[in-house]
């Protein structure tokens, strides 16, 4: 093939063809920018700025307080969330070898994919040769990413067009829980000599499991939210921005008088530290809500990791999708997932469909209603685990059929052709049935024989 022109006439018409496409594109490209500088908001005239302006602040805190302004009241997000972002940027800005200047970071993106690369194929690799963990460093990366998306989104610019994306993660194949005993055992354990510190805990044990809230959920719970009438929590998610959600409780999470119920803390121990019938659910003993989420963290890790070391608030809501799923298939025969979906306040039923994997080895091992066998705490922990199954799924074997052999043709009782069944236990002799029925039965026995 010959790729060279024949002629001069040729060659000439292959410039002019070029040079016509390329004026097209600028002309193409000048034709959006001014649609674009149309569409233009004065963002000066705005209450809340849609982007934030970099020109006007003369420090890098400036800045990070226009963009933690603008995260918070014009996107509306968690303030959480910029606050860790904004901490991961000030590691990025004072990185030793390829420090990311956050004015013109967008000018130059070489720096930020020079910090990256820098960092996954030397510093990371490094430390994951030294801690035997190969995938050291991958969550670290996928941070900076989303810190270096959202300080482009604030300023307008599209990312995506860099041609850069952080490695995958690895997909997570243990989900470590505890069993239904040790949910009995971490329920109501005595967690420490005061009472009110006692009860907390228990209460907090028991919503967390049997509700699977997050951490953040339980910290602004109130009292208001339990509706005691229908059996139901309703949930305020943070991260959703404050959307209200409704879950149904079983009616001893609400109401028992012997479980670790919220009647009987709010009723009973939360009128101890405080005469305000409403606000918050769970105080502290100087009468005042959990601060933060991490607060909430270390005051069950301090409590509740002596006790069962793996323990972590996640490791609860682990426990209560599972045991969700397993109350699905042991009612309905298939894993609803659409059902717990909506009951952890999952967005994508994607999510929900990880756990079934899970659920599916712990519940070969222990078929039955792992959320009705945690409040059977006390015949469990008498006996051994194995052997206290029958109790969980509350099942009774009936003993069998014994059956008076007749006499004759009709039997002692004459005229009754039918014979009354009498039960009798497996074990001992003792008869099961009724008084009346066994009275009843003897005296047409006698009236038979009388006859």
């Amino acid at each position: 093939m010959n790729i060279y022109p024949s002629s001069d006439n040729d060659l000439h018409s292959d410039i002019l063809d070029q040079s016509t496409e390329d004026g097209m594109r600028k002309c193409e490209q000048k034709y959006f920018l001014e649609v674009e500088e149309k569409r233009r908001i004065d963002s000066s005239k705005l209450l809340f700025p849609i982007y934030v302006d970099y020109n006007k602040c003369q420090t890098s805190e400036q800045l990070f307080y226009e963009l933690k302004n603008w995260w918070t009241q014009t996107k509306g997000r968690a303030e959480k969330t910029i606050d860790t972002r904004i901490k991961t940027a000030r590691y990025c800005m004072n990185h030793q070898i390829y420090p990311i200047n956050w004015f013109n970071f967008d000018e130059q993106p070489e720096q930020v994919i020079n910090l990256l690369m820098y960092l996954i194929n030397v510093e990371y690799k490094n430390k994951a040769k030294q801690t035997g963990n190969q995938n050291y460093g991958i969550n670290q990366i996928h941070n900076i990413w989303k810190t270096i998306k959202t300080f482009a989104e604030a300023k307008g610019v599209d990312v995506k067009w860099w041609g850069w994306n952080p490695p995958a993660r690895p997909e997570n194949k243990v989900k470590i829980i505890p069993k239904p005993v040790t949910v009995n055992k971490l329920m109501h354990y005595h967690y420490s000599n005061d009472k009110y510190i006692n009860a907390l805990t228990k209460t907090i044990l028991t919503v967390g499991f049997n509700s699977g809230l997050r951490p953040e959920e339980l910290i602004i719970l109130q009292v208001k939210n339990v509706d005691f009438e229908n059996n139901c929590l309703i949930i305020t998610e943070q991260k959703k921005r404050y959307r209200n959600r409704q879950i149904r409780m079983d009616p001893p999470i609400l109401h028992s008088h012997q479980q670790n119920s919220l009647s009987n803390y709010i009723y009973k121990w939360r009128t101890r530290i405080t005469d305000n019938p409403d606000g918050f659910l769970f105080l502290q003993k100087n009468g005042k809500p959990f601060p933060s989420e991490d607060a909430l963290r270390r005051y069950l890790a301090r409590k509740v990791k002596p006790v069962w070391k793996p323990f972590s608030p996640k490791k609860m809501r682990d426990w209560n999708a599972i045991a969700r799923l397993i109350r699905t298939k042991e009612k309905k025969g298939i894993w609803d997932i659409r059902e717990v979906t909506k009951a952890l306040g999952h967005k994508h039923q994607t999510t929900t469909e990880i756990y079934i994997e899970f659920a599916e080895i712990y519940y070969e091992n222990d078929k039955y209603d792992w959320l009705r066998a945690v409040l059977k705490h006390q015949k469990c922990l008498m006996q051994d685990y194995r052997s206290c199954q029958a109790i969980l799924t509350n099942h009774k074997k009936r003993s069998p059929e014994r059956k008076v052999t007749p006499v004759g043709e009709n039997g002692p009782m004459g005229e009754y052709k039918q014979i009354l069944p009498l039960f009798f236990s497996t074990n001992t002799e003792k008869r099961t049935s009724s008084t009346s029925l066994t009275k009843s039965f003897f005296l047409s026995l006698r009236v038979g024989v009388g006859s």
